[in-house]
């Protein structure tokens, strides 16, 4: 086998200042940058196979933004494979919309695809190691919120053959929505506060990639959201699914949905950071690496679209003016035809699944006791990656409705797509599983 090589690089994005945010559906025009947000590359090279991962500070991409990005990294460094190449979104809510060009000083997929070649040129002897661990108390399920949210926390380690400190991808499923929809600066949120503050405490060389777990029906738990919570006065879940210490009412001001985020303070963004970085240090410290590592790559391209046997999908005023929205920036919704391509990689005892959009919280973590229980030491699902197809819900969440699955039926998804991903998957793994 041969040695194993590995190469960081951060790239920051340029975003126009006057354009609007994209995450929430009021215009934002932004007044200015609060703090910057990049393209954060890692790849990967054991002699056979070469894989590029690359996160990048916006809510999210579609899947002809990930073609131009791959056809861009291919340009530059021919030797990576766009098929190999792994992209996946942050999911702040406080930057511009990737896929509108007029939004950006320089296209997003250039940025991405120098900072893939910078971490390619990079590439030197190094090992990698795994781990996982738990952040409790900084989450919540904003659907119902006396339901379970996925607490791990996951990292890849990755050194320098030398034993000094290159880089990391940690993985957490919280979505980047502290600031809400009044916030006019640019900003990484959360996670964006987190990764600066990791590569301070090793030094200017080092990149800290983040990749969102089964954020799609969790929410930052935040002093503000904990105070109204302790309060005892009505709150509601996101899209109204439920309420908890007495029913929704319009004309108590005490009355409180969960998904109302205006007033968000950046202090409330370093906090969760600051607890998340506390986490993914004190994994950092128990992961022992070695070079003795190889690397797969693997995909599936699943069917999206609603089957036959499904009931069919409601038309409201509400899923009508979504899908509206949705028509101006996918020409696929009303076709019929959704190919989602969901990527398997494999990294010594690491194996990391790409979903196309906003994962579940229950999505994730019986994903990942299914191939731990199959013998993956460390499976990681990481949300928002190669493309955008909303709300990816497990079935079980058409029969209570809400705002995610809405949204879903606006993009006319299947209510068996999580059901598809994990029959096209399973069979691959089952392949590669050790036991």
């Amino acid at each position: 086998m041969s040695k194993l090589l590995a190469g960081v690089a951060r790239i920051a994005l340029q975003p126009k200042i006057g354009t609007d945010l994209v995450g929430y559906s009021q215009v934002q025009e932004t007044l200015g940058i609060h703090d910057p947000i990049h393209a954060r590359a890692l790849v990967l090279d054991d002699g056979e196979t070469i894989i590029a991962l690359c996160s990048i500070e916006v809510c999210l991409f579609l899947t002809q933004d990930v073609s131009e990005m791959r056809a861009k990294i291919a340009e530059l460094q021919p030797t990576i494979l766009p098929e190999n190449v792994f992209v996946f979104a942050t999911h702040t809510h406080s930057a511009p919309a990737l896929y509108e060009p007029e939004n950006w000083i320089k296209p997003p997929s250039e940025t991405v695809a120098e900072a893939v070649s910078q971490a390619y040129e990079k590439r030197q002897s190094a090992k990698i190691g795994m781990g996982y661990g738990q952040l409790q108390g900084y989450s919540i399920n904003r659907r119902f919120m006396n339901r379970p949210i996925d607490p791990s926390v996951s990292v890849i380690r990755i050194d320098t053959d030398a034993g000094q400190p290159l880089g990391l991808l940690g993985n957490y499923g919280n979505h980047a929505v502290v600031m809400g929809s009044d916030n006019l600066y640019v900003s990484g949120d959360w996670p964006g506060h987190s990764s600066p503050r990791l590569e301070a405490e090793f030094g200017n060389n080092f990149v800290a990639i983040f990749g969102q777990g089964g954020a799609g029906d969790i929410n930052p738990l935040t002093e503000v959201v904990r105070q109204r919570l302790n309060a005892g006065y009505t709150v509601s879940a996101i899209g109204n699914t439920s309420t908890m210490y007495g029913a929704r009412n319009e004309i108590n001001k005490n009355s409180w949905n969960i998904e109302e985020r205006a007033g968000g303070a950046f202090i409330e963004a370093e906090t969760i950071a600051i607890a998340y970085n506390t986490e993914v240090m004190r994994i950092w410290r128990s992961i022992k690496t070695t070079q003795d590592i190889s690397l797969w790559v693997d995909r599936v391209m699943v069917d999206a679209a609603p089957g036959d046997d499904e009931p069919p999908i409601p038309d409201s005023d509400n899923i009508r003016s979504s899908r509206e929205r949705f028509q101006r920036i996918r020409d696929d919704i009303t076709s019929g035809k959704l190919k989602m391509e969901v990527m398997l990689i494999g990294i010594g005892d690491a194996l990391l699944v790409g979903q196309p959009g906003e994962t579940f919280s229950e999505n994730a973590y019986e994903f990942r006791k299914l191939y731990q229980q199959m013998g993956f030491e460390h499976p990681v699902l990481i949300s928002y990656a190669n493309g955008w197809f909303s709300y990816l819900t497990p079935e079980n969440a058409y029969a209570e409705g809400g705002y995610e699955v809405s949204v879903a039926q606006s993009l006319g998804l299947s209510r068996k797509v999580q059901e598809r991903i994990a029959s096209a998957i399973y069979p691959l793994l089952k392949e590669r599983a050790k036991h």
